[in-house]
């Protein structure tokens, strides 16, 4: 593919659009992108011209306003009027859907190894879903790439800087152009992105024996440079949280990669930290977080934190969670990252709910160490800490899924209370149209 097109975040009445030159000289001013419906956009300029090797990527970003809520319409970016690449531009609806309508639902996926998926089996999956499930938004909540992957290259470090640009973009690339694939699932209709450690290096910003080029000073922060770079042109280009909301659900889509300390300090920034807080105080109706990480969990042992560090290793974790008791209203954590799939409810001493839903991998990265699924622990937080109670947390016995999957979440709203429908896709189905696996509601408030 020399080009492509790719929906970003979306409201009810606006849309973004991704576009890329892929090793081409075009003049952005002979690029457009055009709406099935008449709205066009010409490029006009670059936001980003990236280089690795031979490879030249060219990226912007166009908006369109004055939409209308929850629709699709097919768009086309053209050069000098002839259509180069396609997708689907969809909006949101202003508010949560009623019981006899069909759910605004939502796609969670993490954790996409292209290299094992050489069949496209995601994409092949997401474009045979029943149409009562296909997404509104997709959320991709972390490992969209796996840049320390395969990880024989990484042992040998690419001393030479345009080496290691050359190894990181190819990897974007596959990834973002694989069709039937991952672009399949990407192009149609809108996508917001969080970022988890393989969308830079294994347990990133810290140097990895995973990942031992990482492991020398200077070209670990060549490496971290890169990716980041790479990460805001290709999926998500401004820091602070992504704002989505409706009337009847209210959405934040966080980071805690990308601002990561190497010491224990944080793993977000205090500003995102803080809005996080003032936006669960003033909930007014159930609310949904999107980190790259889960939040029932507990610290690493000894070993553990030379590999992979959780939210409950830094300091942060428990300023976080004073922000989510504050809550009058449910929250939904949607999440991946542990290659499973699993539901797990806490009720807080307010009354209030926690739901954190994982839905991990579209592609497994390994077989080897095996993967096995496990449960949340019995208390949040799962250690003892001063001004928390710990509570009881449930996890759902019939929602455990250890296989390549994505989840769909549909939502419907009742008066003052939102049913919460999950259900485990599984990526792996020879072509045929995909059948859940797993199913979970619940009704939230």
């Amino acid at each position: 593919m020399s080009y492509l097109l790719i929906p970003g975040p979306a409201t009810d009445n606006t849309a973004t659009m991704w576009a890329a030159a892929i090793d081409e000289a075009d003049d952005p001013a002979t690029l457009e992108v055009l709406a099935a419906t008449g709205e066009r956009q010409v490029l006009g300029s670059w936001d980003y011209e990236l280089q690795g090797g031979k490879r030249r990527v060219k990226i912007r970003r166009v908006p369109f306003t004055g939409l209308g809520e929850r629709s699709r319409r097919p768009v086309e970016l053209r050069r000098a009027g002839a259509p180069v690449a396609r997708a689907m531009m969809g909006t949101l609806p202003k508010q949560v859907p009623g019981l006899e309508e069909r759910p605004f639902t939502i796609l969670l996926g993490s954790c996409f190894a292209q290299k094992k998926d050489g069949a496209g089996n995601v994409g092949r999956t997401f474009a045979l879903l029943p149409s009562d499930v296909r997404p509104d938004l997709k959320l991709l909540c972390g490992d969209q790439v796996y840049l320390d992957a395969p990880s024989f290259w990484t042992v040998f470090p690419a001393v030479r800087e345009g080496e290691l640009k050359r190894r990181l973009l190819e990897l974007y690339l596959a990834a973002w152009t694989q069709e039937p694939g991952y672009h399949t699932l990407l192009a149609d209709g809108p996508n917001a992105f969080t970022a988890d450690d393989h969308d830079f290096w294994n347990n990133a910003p810290k140097g990895s024996v995973t990942a031992p080029a990482t492991l020398i000073p200077a070209l670990r922060k060549t490496w971290l440079e890169q990716a980041k770079l790479l990460y805001r042109a290709f999926q998500r280009p401004k820091p602070g949280l992504i704002k989505l909301d409706m009337d009847g659900l209210s959405i934040r889509v966080g980071e805690v990669r990308i601002d990561r300390t190497e010491t224990d300090e944080r793993f977000m920034t205090a500003e995102d930290l803080a809005e996080i807080r003032t936006w669960a105080r003033g909930l007014t109706s159930p609310g949904c977080l999107v980190l790259g990480q889960v939040l029932f969990t507990a610290p690493a042992g000894t070993i553990s934190r030379h590999m992979d560090l959780g939210l409950p290793d830094f300091r942060q974790y428990h300023e976080l969670l004073d922000a989510l008791r504050e809550a009058p209203h449910s929250i939904v954590i949607l999440t991946g990252d542990v290659h499973f799939g699993r539901v797990a409810v806490c009720q807080l001493l307010n009354g209030q709910e926690i739901v954190e839903v994982i839905a991990s991998p579209l592609s497994l990265v390994a077989s080897f160490p095996s993967n096995e699924w496990k449960s949340a622990p019995g208390l949040y937080p799962a250690v003892a800490a001063p001004g928390f109670v710990q509570r009881p947390i449930s996890t759902d016995k019939g929602y455990q899924y250890n296989g390549n999957h994505f989840a769909t979440i549909g939502f419907n709203r009742s008066g003052g209370r939102v049913r919460m429908r999950v259900q485990a896709w599984p990526t792996e189905n020879k072509g045929r149209p995909p059948v859940p696996v797993r199913t979970y509601e619940r009704w939230i408030s």
